[in-house]
């Protein structure tokens, strides 16, 4: 079972036109689609997804990782994200 969160932002002028740019250049709907395809991108950024449960693990080193879900340790070897379960 998920839970809706609901967000309220005050946006500038100038923000809201950007939303609104984006909005249109996306064939997008509406603005809380926007506001979701850019936090999805944020996340990809700076986010790890676990390999052993697919929940988002944080970087603690530059090649380490580890996963609040499931508590694996994610290292980065030769470009793949591999997981070491903890004990």
């Amino acid at each position: 079972m998920s839970a809706m969160n609901h967000l309220t932002l005050e946006l500038t002028p100038e923000e809201q036109e950007i939303v609104g740019l984006l909005q249109e250049e996306m064939g997008l709907p509406d603005e809380e689609a926007v506001m979701k395809v850019l936090v999805r991108q944020a996340v990809q950024r700076v986010a790890i997804t676990c390999p052993t449960c697919g929940h988002y693990a944080r970087l603690t080193e530059e090649e380490q990782a580890m996963c609040r879900s499931c508590l694996s340790v994610i290292t980065l070897s030769d470009g793949i994200w591999e997981t070491n379960r903890p004990g």
